[in-house]
């Protein structure tokens, strides 16, 4: 017998501002490097302090709240 049916997880467009708040100063580095997502030099840095564009870690965030809306439509998460 299969188990309750969950409800389904809808992926919600990115906020015109974008998902992430790298307002801080750690988020900042005077010296650029590759962007780990894109590779374009960037002074910008992620919570684990890799290179990343704002813009491409927002993509890479979206990315995976599609996955993980898809896998929960088909009962998979």
């Amino acid at each position: 017998m299969p188990g309750p049916r969950r409800s389904a997880v809808v992926a919600a467009p990115l906020p015109v501002g974008g998902l992430l708040n790298w307002s801080g100063s750690a988020h900042f580095s005077k010296t650029a490097r590759p962007c780990w997502h894109c590779g374009a030099p960037t002074h910008l840095r992620d919570n684990n302090d890799r290179p990343a564009d704002k813009v491409c870690a927002e993509r890479a965030l979206a990315d995976v709240l599609q996955v993980v809306a898809a896998h929960s439509e088909q009962g998979r998460l």
